[in-house]
């Protein structure tokens, strides 16, 4: 089978649509299929045979926001995906952005291309955004020719079911266990080390992370937070430690290597991911397959999968008070910490292995395929 991914980001990207991607590239090649991928042109992006770029040399920072540059690659992205399509003559388009799916879903039509859309978080049953914005993907979404919908948040099928949408199905993000699968230094340490990996943006809520740092600071000082990524408020998060005075306390480390990745899961001992929103977190599975107790706030599909004290600890999002008291209570107790560590590990290995997740989709390949013959 010959399958078109088409995403704005595709590593070295940052970004969990990037990892997706390129998870799901290396599953579907490995079981024989045929894959290409059709991704904005940015600096970041690893050119390679089968990858195919669109749009305006820019960074993949960028693709997040609104410029004219960004509106001028969405028009050049509908000519090239015409030229691809026709070129690549592929069975199945996944598509992993709602602008993109929604643009590329008409030429698909005419050649007889069924389209699968998979969301990696949804913004248009959330308030907290603009009406704008809602608005905007809730219609993308909604008039889109898409033989079928995924979403990696389980909780929001209900959303999509008010605005009209039945075709959803609930397909979670994947983790390669065995990458992430290390071996633990058990002995005490002077300090307990923090991990945190995500891009630095507004959503991530690393400016609630470094506030609840400055407060565990005026109790204690045997504590280290690493924080990797990059993005745009990386200068502002910068201040922020040095108003703090927090620079022996928390390092941006930037972005790093696969493999230094894997070694900062190894030398950390606990995770935190302080996000004002998600869909469902890479990181999260991630930090469950090294082992590591994690902090988690309560958004997105998140309480879904995290069971607080139970896989996790659960708190409110941009509350650094409440972050505070969830690693100093991680800190204060190993056996709490390598309790629930041991059982996101757990889960991580049996319910979101790649190889479950490729076949998921692989299924619905064959499904939509099927009903697009139907319909001829």
């Amino acid at each position: 089978m010959r399958i078109l991914h088409i995403s704005k980001k595709y590593p070295d990207a940052i970004g969990g649509d990037a990892h997706v991607v390129r998870s799901l590239e290396l599953h579907q090649e490995s079981a024989g299929h045929d894959v290409i991928i059709l991704t904005a042109d940015t600096r970041e992006v690893r050119r390679k045979r089968n990858v195919r770029v669109f749009g305006i040399h820019d960074t993949a920072a960028h693709l997040d926001r609104i410029t004219p540059k960004r509106m001028i690659s969405l028009a050049c992205f509908l000519f090239t995906s015409i030229r691809v399509m026709a070129a690549e003559k592929p069975a199945i388009i996944h598509t992993h952005s709602a602008e993109l799916g929604f643009f590329a879903s008409f030429p698909a039509r005419l050649l007889g291309i069924p389209v699968i859309q998979t969301c990696h978080g949804i913004c248009f049953n959330d308030k907290s955004f603009s009406p704008l914005k809602r608005g905007v993907e809730a219609f993308l979404l909604k008039y889109g020719i898409f033989e079928c919908i995924t979403t990696v948040d389980g909780s929001s099928v209900p959303a999509f079911s008010k605005l009209g949408i039945s075709r959803v199905r609930y397909v979670p993000n994947g983790v390669d266990s065995a990458l992430f699968k290390v071996h633990r230094n058990e002995s005490p340490r002077p300090q307990m080390q923090f991990l945190c990996v995500g891009r630095l943006e507004h959503q991530k809520g690393l400016d609630i992370l470094i506030a609840a740092a400055s407060v565990l600071k005026k109790e204690r000082d045997d504590f280290l937070i690493n924080i990797v990524g990059d993005g745009s408020l990386r200068e502002d998060l910068a201040r922020q430690i040095s108003a703090g005075s927090l620079d022996r306390c928390v390092q941006l480390l930037g972005s790093v290597p696969r493999d230094e990745l894997v070694r900062q899961y190894a030398s950390s001992n606990a995770f935190v991911l302080p996000s004002r929103w998600e869909g469902m977190p890479l990181t999260l599975l991630e930090a469950w397959s090294a082992g590591l107790p994690v902090i988690v706030t309560k958004v997105g599909g998140i309480p879904e999968i995290c069971r607080d004290r139970e896989n996790a600890l659960v708190i409110p999002p941009g509350d650094p008070s409440q972050l505070c008291r969830a690693m100093r209570l991680l800190m204060d107790h190993p056996d709490l910490g390598k309790r629930i560590g041991s059982e996101g590990n757990r889960i991580a290995r049996e319910q979101y292995s790649w190889d479950r997740i490729a076949d998921s989709y692989h299924l619905l390949y064959l499904e939509a395929i099927q009903r697009n013959r139907q319909k001829k």
